[in-house]
């Protein structure tokens, strides 16, 4: 559906009437789900079941249940920064082309639980919030300032000019154990593409690069597992997790 996102199943439906109300369009329902529609304008469709499968597919764990939500907005890059020049705390996530919408979904979801202040990701070359990220995400996405850029490097830039420092999640010589690594109060963490990793444009303009240890050095971690990892371990030590 043009410029609105679609949340299904019981749960995830729920909580967003919960959190979200002013931002839904239409619930669309196969059975009778008790909502609580107090004072929300939304709409609420009784609907056959084919109904429920057009929008979402007949292979989704919809429990018979639709939510059309608004689109989610951008925050400016600009704007962002603004927001962020305080002394407290900060925890950025940079995204360098992550392709997966479940990726995608799970990372904001973690983000959101662990207080991550801002979420860049390119203009391009990059899955943006669509129904699935934002199912995946259990409609947290919704709770996060998430800016598109045009240029990560650039962008880097400008956070290192604000006083943040920057680490890029990498496994070479030049790598240091996150757990031996002295975060900056303002931190932001760089998470590569799920095949080809941090790009070596972002690397090289980049403070440092980090690793996250494990028992076996044959292979990495999925992507947003990477990312919960590194985001609870800094997260707590620059205080953002009380």
């Amino acid at each position: 559906m043009e410029n609105s996102s679609l949340i299904y199943g019981k749960h995830a439906v729920n909580e967003f009437i919960k959190k979200h109300p002013n931002l839904i369009k239409k619930i669309y329902i196969s059975s009778d789900f008790k909502i609580d529609k107090s004072n929300n304008e939304f709409q609420i469709l009784k609907v056959d079941l084919k109904k429920i499968e057009d929008l979402v597919g007949n292979e989704a764990n919809h429990q018979g249940i639709v939510a059309e939500v608004k689109e989610f907005n951008y925050k400016p890059f600009g704007e962002a920064l603004n927001q962020m020049k305080d002394d407290e705390p900060k925890l950025v996530l940079i995204l360098d082309q992550i392709q997966d919408p479940y990726n995608f979904g799970a990372i904001i979801r973690s983000s959101s639980l662990l207080g991550v202040d801002q979420i860049v990701i390119l203009d391009h070359k990059q899955v943006f919030v669509n129904s699935t990220v934002v199912k995946t995400s259990a409609g947290t996405v919704y709770d996060m300032n998430i800016s598109k850029v045009t240029n990560l490097s650039n962008a880097i830039k400008d956070l290192q000019k604000n006083g943040f420092w920057i680490y890029s999640t990498h496994l070479n010589s030049e790598s240091s154990d996150m757990r031996k690594v002295d975060f900056a109060n303002k931190t932001a963490i760089v998470i590569g593409n799920e095949h080809n990793g941090v790009s070596d444009l972002v690397m090289k303009n980049s403070d440092m690069n980090v690793f996250i240890p494990s028992t076996n050095t044959i292979d990495s971690y999925n992507a947003n597992v990477a990312t919960s990892l590194i985001l609870y371990h800094v997260a707590n030590y620059i205080g953002k997790l009380k």
